[in-house]
């Protein structure tokens, strides 16, 4: 593991165990969530290595052009957070109908711990768009820019998750929130230092989405692990699909951080 939390690449294997272990080199038991997390490392490696990625975490950053993209994370961000609590939801009762009562129970509980979360990103808009305004050119209009039409990386997360949820296998729900929330545990830390390097103590005011989920998707990342473990002790043949819906979440994600830094991000184009 780097030091950014990511595993290193590790070999996918070419067939699904019909068992929930397989066996090792060294004739151990390999759990399905071990194989799960062994079939991830590739999905996880390409989005460290994404251009936006990159950028942000690693790369020399100009500060006019983190604030512009903080803004639009804001921006952008209420579209990919609003619909939350409501997605986990009717996973959930998808999942009931199905017959994994455990898991729906589950889902629905959780479900309730992502209302509202939206209110933060709308939040931190208002500050940082003041902010902005105060120091920077163009002037610009927190109503406007969150009316402005939906980002491809919207597009690609919303479609997934619908698709998951309307199809034969609304359990993916469960990987993509498994995915998604450990994003804030192995990145939120490094982002809020290079905000606060680059910007000043003052930017913690204005990123409160951020620094809330660093706290809160550590217990969250944890309870999706348990639970996913537990599902495919219960269904091995679900690992495929989960493997899916969690390699496609971070490449959802990967294009909302495009989104961020491109024309909308941009200090010229605000």
């Amino acid at each position: 593991m780097n030091n950014t939390g990511i595993p290193e690449m590790a070999n996918r294997p070419d067939a699904l165990e019909t068992s929930s272990q397989r066996i090792g080199i060294d004739g151990e038991g390999i759990s399905l969530l071990e194989e799960y997390e062994s079939r991830l490392a590739m999905a996880r490696r390409r989005f460290d290595l994404h251009p936006a990625v990159r950028l942000l975490f690693y790369d020399s950053l100009d500060p006019v052009a983190l604030e512009a993209f903080l803004i639009a994370f804001a921006i952008i961000g209420v579209r990919m957070t609003e619909p939350v609590e409501g997605w986990i939801t009717r996973a959930g009762a998808r999942c009931g109908e199905i017959g994994l009562e455990g898991l729906a129970k589950a889902l629905t509980a959780h479900a309730r711990q992502e209302a509202d979360h939206h209110l933060l990103m709308m939040a931190d808009a208002r500050i940082l768009v003041e902010r902005w305004n105060h120091a920077r050119e163009p002037e610009l209009n927190v109503g406007v820019l969150l009316n402005r039409p939906a980002t491809p990386g919207v597009d690609a997360y919303v479609s997934l998750h619908e698709r998951l949820i309307g199809g034969p296998t609304p359990y993916a729900q469960l990987a993509i929130e498994y995915e998604i929330e450990m994003l804030s545990v192995n990145y939120g830390p490094r982002l809020i230092e290079r905000c606060v390097g680059l910007l000043g103590q003052d930017i913690l005011e204005g990123i409160s989405f951020l620094t809330d989920h660093v706290a809160l998707d550590a217990g969250h990342t944890n309870f999706n692990r348990v639970q996913l473990g537990r599902l495919l002790e219960e269904q091995p043949d679900f690992l495929p699909a989960l493997v899916a819906g969690g390699s496609e979440a971070l490449e959802a994600y990967a294009t909302f951080l495009d989104d961020c830094l491109g024309p909308l991000g941009s200090s010229a184009s605000l």
